[in-house]
């Protein structure tokens, strides 16, 4: 008789990855369970066919594994109910892990890059023909959705290090994009953060292979067993790319690997974050034995995922509208980066959404000085954390203060309605309109597309 496993939270990016795949990995029955309010995820599983139930005690009780969304405590109708009946539960990294086990296992992580870069080598290898099963943290049309259950040797699964919940996994390949500070709810300083990182590294057989950004400051403590490769646009890198050419949101640029030259790669999507991302994914293309011509051709396929420098439309007068994910201050920078290496000419308007109290109280200063690549900013209130409990003092209007210290036009407005408001009266053809943030920001965008 067929697993029935039950997905407690089942909209989630990463738990309705993983409910696609199971069906094939575990052989198993799915079922899940969430909140009425429709998000992208609830095309993705009506796509794979898993049924979506309004949460009520009964869904778990023929279930043989309960997996948890981290949102959710003991107390859920479901969880305590399934712990009334002895059913096992797994949280969705403790189940990732248990995945990841079956197969060749590749982890990308890092503070930022890791959904891109995820994507990214997900696409090369899927064009090569290994069939990877994939989970990754975002929509992403070169892969069909956020998941793919391959019948391939590799799992290539994108890890967060919040709450150290990718010390559940033990992959064989590990790329470690940059190692910065943040989720301040839980991580006490940057040295908790590498520490964590740093434990990861150290479960790597010696058999396996570790990439690290060659210009992070913080990249000599990680060590292990594995050997490791860097990559970056230093000297020093083992992979990195010289001679590189910006126009419009394209990039070319010749790639090196210590020394000698390997070829040209032109890539469709905007920044030198995105070249980076694409240097990672050379480095354990090739190491998992993909020629690399192969590998540059399926990177110039790549156009991106959702939510990152995701256009959204045009205004009737010819503005452009952006959305894009960035919600810590070195991805606001970024972003706003490649946004002016790409659209030179237009006025760039940065609408950011601040997400969670904690990371804006922890990086005020830092946030407060993420804007000078923008010509206006615009701040919506904070976008609260289901799991923050805290009393904060910090405020939206705060950061506005702080921003406009720095020479920067910026204001507070507030509600999302109230933005769209104050865009759809001020906007111009000249405009490039960048919705910033990980919450709900991206509605601004799609209230004013025409």
């Amino acid at each position: 008789m067929a697993l029935h496993i039950h997905f407690v939270g089942i909209k989630g990016t990463g738990m309705s990855a993983l409910a696609q795949i199971s069906a094939q990995l575990e052989d198993a029955i799915i079922t899940g369970s969430d909140v009425e309010e429709r998000f992208y995820t609830d095309f993705v599983l009506e796509r794979a066919h898993i049924p979506v139930l309004g949460f009520s005690p009964e869904n778990v009780e023929n279930a043989d594994l309960v997996v948890i969304s981290a949102a959710y405590t003991n107390q859920h109708p479901e969880i305590s109910r399934a712990l009334e009946l002895n059913i096992p539960i797994l949280t969705y990294p403790q189940y990732l892990g248990r995945l990841l086990a079956k197969k060749r296992g590749i982890s990308v992580t890092g503070t930022h890059g890791k959904t891109t870069t995820t994507a990214m080598i997900g696409l090369v290898m899927l064009q090569a023909g290994l069939d990877p099963t994939i989970v990754v943290g975002s929509d992403v049309p070169n892969i069909g959705g956020n998941a793919h259950c391959g019948k391939g040797e590799f799992f290539l699964a994108e890890s967060c290090e919040y709450r150290r919940h990718f010390l559940n996994y033990s992959p064989e390949h590990l790329i470690i994009t940059n190692l910065e500070f943040d989720h301040p709810d839980y991580f006490k300083d940057l040295e908790d953060v590498i520490s964590a990182f740093a434990e990861l590294a150290i479960k790597v057989p010696e058999r396996g292979h570790i990439y690290v950004w060659a210009e992070d400051p913080n990249r000599e403590a990680i060590k292990g067993s594995a050997p490791i490769t860097t990559f970056g646009l230093s000297e020093s890198a083992d992979i990195r790319a010289t001679e590189i050419k910006f126009k419009d949101e394209k990039s070319s640029m010749k790639i090196m690997v210590k020394g000698h030259y390997l070829g040209d790669l032109n890539l469709n999507v905007s920044g030198k974050h995105n070249i980076i991302n694409a240097l990672a994914t050379i480095a354990v293309c090739r190491e998992i034995g993909i020629p690399i011509d192969q590998i540059l051709i399926s990177l110039s396929l790549f156009n991106g995922t959702k939510r990152r420098f995701e256009h959204i439309g045009s205004n009737t007068n010819g503005a452009m509208i952006v959305d894009d994910y960035a919600h810590h201050p070195t991805e606001i920078r970024t972003t706003l980066e490649g946004a002016r290496l790409s659209f030179p000419n237009r006025r760039i308007r940065a609408i950011f959404q601040p997400h969670t109290f904690s990371r804006t109280e922890k990086l005020l200063l830092e946030f407060s000085q993420a804007f000078q690549g923008a010509d206006e900013v615009v701040i919506a209130d904070i976008f609260a954390s289901a799991r923050e409990q805290e009393h904060y003092t910090v405020s939206a209007v705060n950061l506005a203060e702080l921003i406009q210290l720095q020479g920067i036009e910026a204001r507070y407005i507030g509600p999302l309605d109230d933005i769209k408001n104050y865009l759809t009266e001020t906007i111009a053809p000249e405009d490039l309109v960048l919705t910033l943030g990980a919450g709900d920001i991206y509605k601004v965008g799609l209230g004013i597309v025409s």
